[in-house]
């Protein structure tokens, strides 16, 4: 199950998982690739990203492989300054430092139709099950996480 993965992530996962599959003897389709992929919807795509950027900057700052995931995915500036922040107990810091450019890359955010485009992006990249990993903040979190799995599903 992969975290943070963007489409090029789901193609290569994809790649690798046939071979392994034809070594042991089993057929590629058969083998079904996964992504949670963090999600944050609403109708000002703004506020989606805000949404997104502590969640970012939590796995950038806390985990080292997802920072190695985030630096290896173009973002090698970003991850640094991220974890440098959140080294230094900035959690606020951390969260303004991650670019939007690392949204749309490794997650989904934005509108209703944006998101709902993304997940089906992800799909034709080779990841055949998105777990979506709704984010909410504020008073209406809850309605903001089920208005987004509603959104969301198939």
């Amino acid at each position: 199950i992969m975290v943070w993965s963007n489409q090029e992530s789901g193609r290569k996962a994809a790649e690798h998982i046939a071979v392994g599959a034809r070594r042991a003897g089993r057929d590629p389709k058969e083998i079904d690739i996964v992504s949670l992929l963090s999600c944050s919807m609403s109708d000002d795509r703004r506020e989606a990203f805000e949404r997104m950027r502590p969640a970012a900057a939590f796995y950038a700052g806390f985990f080292p492989r997802y920072n190695r995931l985030m630096a290896e995915s173009g973002f090698p500036d970003a991850a640094q300054a991220i974890r440098d922040a959140w080294n230094k107990g900035d959690r606020e810091g951390a969260a303004k430092l991650v670019p939007d450019e690392l949204i749309r890359a490794l997650g989904v955010a934005g509108t209703p139709t944006e998101c709902r485009d993304r997940i089906e992006a992800y799909r034709q990249s080779g990841i055949a099950l998105p777990i979506i990993f709704p984010l909410g903040g504020g008073p209406n979190a809850k309605q903001q996480v089920m208005d987004t799995l509603r959104a969301c599903a198939p």
